[in-house]
């Protein structure tokens, strides 16, 4: 299992009027994280849709972010995250963390997910496919 790493910029538009990374893009970015580790890893959440009409994905169910520093206009982020931490049932948690260039921890936070179908009764959580979450866990 290993840690999925990427870098990325801070924009103009993602500061707030203090001049600092504005809460809600942080959120956004741990989803972002998500998808691009999906890829990188192999598990295409739009083609496995198109190929299954009744798969919704992995729709977030449980959120929370702690802000530790500013992040600023043109300051590189770095997130990281942890291979997912499967409990056995339908959900699984994934551990965020948004660093400076010099390793001060600018936010961390967690996302529990599920995988999801709609097979005619509304959005249900079922087990992954082994072979996604092996993937997944890199």
């Amino acid at each position: 299992m290993s840690e999925f790493t990427r870098s990325f910029l801070v924009h103009w538009n993602d500061c707030d009027p203090a001049r600092i990374v504005f809460h809600a893009n942080f959120i956004r970015w741990m989803d972002e994280g998500f998808t691009d580790m999906s890829r990188a890893r192999g598990v295409d959440f739009a083609a496995m849709a198109e190929a299954d009409p009744h798969f919704r994905g992995s729709p977030l169910v449980d959120l929370r972010c702690a802000f530790r520093a500013p992040a600023r206009f043109a300051d590189m982020l770095e997130h990281r995250i942890a291979p997912p931490a499967f409990t056995g049932g339908r959900a699984f948690r994934l551990a965020h963390r948004f660093l400076l260039a010099d390793g001060t921890l600018v936010a961390e936070g967690e996302q529990t997910r599920i995988w999801g179908r709609d097979e005619g009764e509304g959005l249900r959580a079922v087990q992954m496919p082994e072979e996604i979450r092996a993937k997944l866990q890199g």
